[in-house]
């Protein structure tokens, strides 16, 4: 109980917050206190950013290395394909059918699938019946039963994710590798009508030639100068190599054979580019799936081109 004082006042209590030690009184702080906004980066900076980049583009380091199991691997299934499909055309749909097996066999490693024996199964699923299909069709259209098969290839990748019993670890990225192998594997399959129809096959031939010769772009990855102008290297040389190909076969003539070149070669280009910042693409295993699919991935812009240009 406080004292008292003699004429029955109560004593004067200090209830003042105490002084620091500088002399200040604290400031206190309300929990409501608004807190500073993060400053939001204006338009023109992130405009300036993204032209920064574009000129000066980071690369991971794996993308500047030299693949040297890759130009030589594309090139010896461009030649397979167009040698086999010239020959007849089934002979050219077992060698999308070997191509597609190759794709089964790397991409599930290249991609980094958590179920990579369920996934090489759907896509060699895929690549297998798909030209085995094709070229079993009596008339055209002969890519008329390519859905169903990558319809079974489908179905087959979802009940394998049903039976895993390892608890489905990164299920979606699993799901998302299995789906681009099967698409990458099927998009084959449109080459095979090609050696079944009216030029078709000297078609495959001057891109298959264009492709094998724009790979040699892809070797000046090391260099940074020669970096940035891969691309531009590799549709020059389709273009020349497809126009100068077209030159001697009369079906598809030079303007063609230019045009079916650039496309071919440029996209395969942009797909074994892409492909080259996967680590897996340091061992022989992904150079080669990539090699096979860079083109594979062509076929259906080559197969829609040629029946407007040549028929």
């Amino acid at each position: 109980m406080p004292d008292v004082s003699a004429d029955g006042r109560m004593p004067i209590v200090d209830v003042t917050e105490p002084m620091g030690e500088s002399g200040s009184r604290p400031v206190s702080q309300s929990p409501s206190a608004p807190t500073a906004a993060p400053i939001s980066e204006s338009r023109a900076a992130r405009r300036a950013a993204r032209e920064e980049r574009r000129r000066n583009p980071i690369l991971p380091p794996i993308a500047t290395e030299r693949r040297l199991t890759l130009v030589p691997a594309t090139a010896v299934f461009a030649l397979l394909l167009a040698l086999a499909t010239a020959a007849d055309h089934a002979l050219g749909a077992a060698a999308i059918a070997w191509g597609g097996l190759v794709v089964a066999w790397g991409w599930p490693e290249l991609m980094g699938s958590s179920s990579r024996f369920g996934s090489s199964l759907a896509i060699g699923l895929a690549g297998v019946l798909a030209p085995t299909a094709v070229a079993l069709t009596p008339d055209e259209p002969y890519l008329r039963h390519v859905p169903v098969v990558v319809a079974l290839a489908l179905l087959s990748m979802f009940m394998h994710q049903l039976l895993r019993r390892d608890g489905r670890p990164r299920l979606t990225q699993s799901l998302a590798v299995s789906g681009a192998g099967i698409a990458v594997a099927a998009i084959g399959a449109a080459y095979v009508p090609l050696g079944r129809t009216s030029g078709g096959r000297e078609v495959v031939t001057v891109v298959m030639a264009a492709l094998a010769l724009s790979a040699v772009a892809d070797l000046g990855a090391p260099f940074a100068r020669a970096r940035s102008w891969m691309l531009p290297v590799a549709g020059a040389i389709a273009l020349v190599v497809g126009g100068v190909a077209g030159l001697f076969v009369d079906v598809v003539g030079w303007p063609s054979g230019a045009l079916l070149g650039v496309v071919a070669g440029t996209l395969a280009h942009v797909m074994r580019r892409t492909l080259c910042t996967l680590s897996p693409i340091r061992g022989m295993r992904g150079q080669i799936t990539a090699a096979a699919a860079s083109v594979l991935v062509t076929a259906v812009p080559v197969y829609l081109l040629s029946r407007i240009l040549v028929g």
